[in-house]
Order: structure tokens, then sequence, then C-alpha cells
């Protein structure tokens, strides 16, 4: 049975997810992005309605004056490649289309428009609308900043764009991981008979060691590393773990887990030897976690 006393490392992770639901539950209307689930290289398209903002004064200001230009000014996942200009001069390539009055869109690609997209699906997307000039207008000084509030969406990830996935991509020993292995990608792993794919994997602890529930040859024999096909997604299969749980009786006492490697195998199957050493061995993905230091 799992041990459902939270560690810090657990708390701190709950603490985020719930502010990120309560700040979408609140920017739900605000806030939409389309293709959803969204890959990192997918064309999207951000659209703010900011005749939901609450607050601050931009709203009265373009219900007031419909022509001014509006900008996207954006902090997570991270600042944006050309970067957000300064509070009272936006950079101009962040001006946004207006569809309609008080709808407003920018269309980008997250992973060529964000200098680092690490945090997309953990984190979101962050941002607000404002003027060039985010001070306060002339004639809207009491509503303060020609702004709306901070606004967050929830980006969900596409099922797997490569032939290992791994969500989230910010994980802690004691937070669930789930591993997702798209065949259709594999040119060493094929013909798969009645979804027989096992997961081979290992976690290095502090020691630097590698530790696992069963030598490769027995990987096909052991229950708990065998995948679970993705219902309505042929030559994808999965495995969630709580690695620490997982790994516990394996990993000595004492010893924390670092990372992980993971790989799928078939019975009888082994990999050829691998030929580029400096890249790391071809076949294993790393799966790194986070302490709570």
């Amino acid at each position: 049975m799992m041990n459902t006393k939270l560690t810090p490392c657990l708390v701190h992770f709950a603490l985020a997810v719930a502010t990120i639901f309560v700040g979408t539950q609140a920017s739900a209307q605000a806030l939409t992005l389309l293709p959803t689930p969204t890959g990192p290289n997918d064309e999207v398209t951000l659209t703010i309605d900011i005749s939901q903002s609450e607050s601050f004064a931009l709203k009265p200001i373009l219900e007031a004056n419909p022509d001014l230009p509006v900008f996207l000014w954006t902090w997570s996942p991270s600042d944006p490649v050309v970067g957000n200009g300064n509070w009272d001069n936006s950079n101009d390539a962040l001006q946004l289309t207006k569809q309609s009055d008080l709808i407003y869109t920018l269309t980008f690609t997250p992973s060529l428009f964000y200098a680092n997209i690490g945090n997309l699906y953990s984190n979101g997307i962050s941002c607000l609308a404002k003027l060039k000039n985010g001070g306060p207008f002339a004639g809207f000084e009491d509503y303060g900043e020609a702004k709306t509030e901070d606004f967050n969406i929830v980006v969900l990830p596409k099922l797997c764009e490569e032939k290992m996935c791994v969500f989230p991509e910010t994980r802690r020993p004691d937070d669930f991981v789930s591993m997702t292995y798209n065949n259709n990608l594999d040119v060493d792993l094929t013909d798969i008979e009645n979804d027989e794919v096992y997961l081979q994997v290992k976690a290095r602890a502090t020691d630097g060691q590698y530790y696992a529930l069963a030598a490769d040859a027995d990987v096909p024999n052991t229950p708990e590393l065998r995948m679970t096909p993705v219902p309505d997604k042929p030559g994808f299969y999965r495995l969630v773990i709580l690695p620490e749980e997982f790994f516990e009786g394996i990993v000595p006492e004492g010893l924390g887990i670092l990372s992980m490697i993971c790989y799928p195998l078939k019975p009888g199957f082994t990999y050829a030897p691998d030929t580029t050493p400096w890249n790391g061995i071809y076949y294993e993905t790393l799966v790194p976690l986070l302490d709570c230091e």
C-alpha cells in the first residue's frame, strides 16, 4: 500500500499544482491556447480576452480607446527570446493582433518563442496584456497601470513526439513519473507481439551506483516492469511509477535517488553494442530527479 504521508517534497509539489490550478481557473475565460494538447514545436495561438479582466486599467482604457495597440508581456516558462522590452516601452515584436473588441491574439511556436521551454508543461504560460507604456494612462490614473492582471494557462502535452517521453518534466523521487514509449519510432526493437513490452528502469543512487529490480535478461519475467498499451494509440506503451516506492528495498537504506535510466525490452531481445560512447549509450533515456535542497 502506498504511504500517504506527505513528505516536504510532495507538499511543495502539491502546493505548486494547487497554485497553477487556482490561477488557471481564475483566468480560464481570459486566456486560451490552441491547439491543445500542445507540442513544443507546434504553431500555437494565444488568445487574451480582455473583457474578462477584473482589475487594473487596460479594460476601461480600451473601451474608451479601442484603436490603441496592445502588447504581450510574458515571463513563464521563461522570458521570450526577443525580450519583453521595458515596462514603459514594450518590444514591438510582442504587439498583439486585434481580432475584435477586447480580443487579442499572438501566434508563435513555443520552442522558438521562449528562451527556455523546460518548464512549459509544469508551469504553463504566464502573461499579461498591456499598453506599450504600462504606466498610468492619462485620464485613467485612478485605475492604476495600463495592464491586466497576471494570467496563467496550463499547457497540456501531446502524448509523445519522441521515442520516449517522460512526464512531468520537473520531478522528484516522491512524485509519480509517467514514461511513455512510442514503438512506432523505434528502429531497434520492432515486431512487438501481444503488446509484450517491458521497461528496464534503473535508479542511480547518491553513492553513484545503479540499482534495478531485475537484470536485463529477467526483465520480461518481471510483471512490475511490463508496460501498458495506451488506449486508442497503437504502438504506444506506458509505465507509471513512484520512484521512492518503486525502488524501496532495492536502493540501500540511507541513499537517495539522483536519476533513473530506462529503455524498452521484449522477450529474447538485446541491443546491439554501442557505437557512439561519447554520446552515452544510445538506447538509454536519462530521467533526472530533483531533491528538496
